[in-house]
């Protein structure tokens, strides 16, 4: 049973020409007991297939679905003090639309919410 879930939708580095992914930075959460687990859950993304190529902390995630709509990935192993998911392989497309043709390597300065097609994420505390 879920303890608590963190949202991870906002916060996002957009894709330049250079990094090509989705970049979202984030610490460890507070409160985990040893006991408990950490699984990233995606809802409703247009296609899981956007989710193929993501790493955390240059670890390969393995989703698996979780009910309809949804799928999910045990990091529980994986977590950090900071840690860096990474979304990459992002179509040249892709990046002229959402950074609006950035050409440059450098990360934009802001940050922004992660388009809807690729669903909702969330980090969720799980109590066995």
């Amino acid at each position: 049973m879920p303890k608590h879930a963190i949202h991870l939708g906002t916060a996002w580095e957009p894709p330049t020409v250079a990094t090509r992914a989705w970049i979202r930075r984030f610490g460890r959460p507070s409160g985990v007991e040893k006991a408990d687990r950490l699984v990233l859950v995606c809802e409703a993304a247009d296609s899981p297939g956007l989710w193929q190529n993501a790493t955390l902390n240059d670890h390969s995630l393995d989703w698996c679905d979780s009910g309809p709509g949804t799928m999910e990935c045990d990091v529980t192993g994986m977590i950090a003090d900071r840690n860096l998911l990474v979304v990459a392989e992002v179509a040249a497309q892709v990046v002229s639309e959402v950074a609006g043709g950035v050409a440059s390597g450098h990360h934009l300065e802001t940050r922004v919410t992660l388009p809807p097609a690729w669903g909702r994420l969330s980090l969720v505390v799980v109590s066995d």
